[in-house]
């Protein structure tokens, strides 16, 4: 193949990858671009040659570089909405018992909850997990004095 091909066999990849962005298309493209350069300078002749130079590079890139790339771009993610109510501390508004919903606030929120267990009014909770639009609460564990 000719280096115009390998060109544009990058492009496509830098494309895919550009809708993608998941950091696999880009690897192929570089490798694409440096198999051209070599189609160029008529190091490598033949398909078969080509085609592993292209395979080769591409293992290299995806095994080697792509780990370092993506610790450098990875985001810390931050729960938000209705996720980043577990592990949260609340009161119980109104008595919960395994077989009845009940109300608690959390974050000055009044949500419908429900329990395993049975919990009394003004009890201190944790927000174990959501259950569609219900919390899903346990006792919280008294704190401990300083």
């Amino acid at each position: 193949m000719s280096s115009l091909q390998w060109i544009l066999i990058a492009v496509v990849f830098g494309a895919i990858e550009i809708f993608t962005v998941g950091l696999w298309f880009l690897w192929l493209a570089l490798s694409a671009l440096l198999v051209a350069a070599a189609a160029a300078f008529k190091l490598l002749p033949g398909l078969e040659g080509q085609l592993l130079l292209f395979a080769f590079f591409t293992l290299l890139f995806i095994l080697f570089t792509r780990p370092l790339v993506l610790k450098f771009f990875k985001t810390n993610d931050t729960a938000s909405n209705v996720k980043a109510l577990v592990g949260q501390h609340g009161i119980c508004l109104s008595s919960i018992t395994p077989l009845e919903y009940g109300q608690v606030k959390v974050n000055g929120e009044v949500w419908t909850a429900v329990s395993q267990q049975e919990i009394e009014e003004d009890t201190r909770i944790v927000v174990a997990g959501i259950d569609g639009v219900k919390l899903l609460v346990e006792k919280a564990e008294p704190e401990a004095s300083k």
